[in-house]
C-alpha cells in the first residue's frame, strides 16, 4: 500500500494589502471561470476548483507575486493545464 508523505509548509503569514490582493484575485480568477460556462463552476466540481484556485493563489502570494491580474490568470492557467473535465 502507497504511503503518503506530508510535506510540511512553513507557516505564512500576509499584511492586511497582500490579504486583499489575494482575495480580490481569487474572485476575479472564479468569476471568470464561472462566467465562461466552464465544467470547473458545475456544482460536482466548484468546491474543489475553488480549493485549488487558492492554494495556488497562496503559494503565488508566497513567492513575492501581488499583482491581482497576474494572480487571477495564473490561477486560471494552472487549472487549464493542470486539469481536464
Amino acid at each position: 500500500m502507497t504511503e503518503i508523505i506530508p510535506f510540511p509548509r512553513p507557516p505564512i503569514a500576509f499584511d492586511p494589502e497582500t490579504v486583499k490582493s489575494l482575495s480580490l484575485a481569487f474572485d476575479t480568477a472564479w468569476e471568470k471561470i464561472r462566467d465562461s460556462g466552464s465544467e470547473f463552476a458545475r456544482p460536482a466540481y466548484a468546491n474543489a476548483m475553488r480549493e485549488e484556485i487558492a492554494k495556488h493563489l497562496i503559494d503565488m502570494v508566497g513567492c513575492g507575486e501581488t499583482d491581482r491580474t497576474k494572480l487571477a490568470d495564473a490561477a486560471i492557467a494552472y487549472l487549464a493545464e493542470n486539469y481536464r473535465y
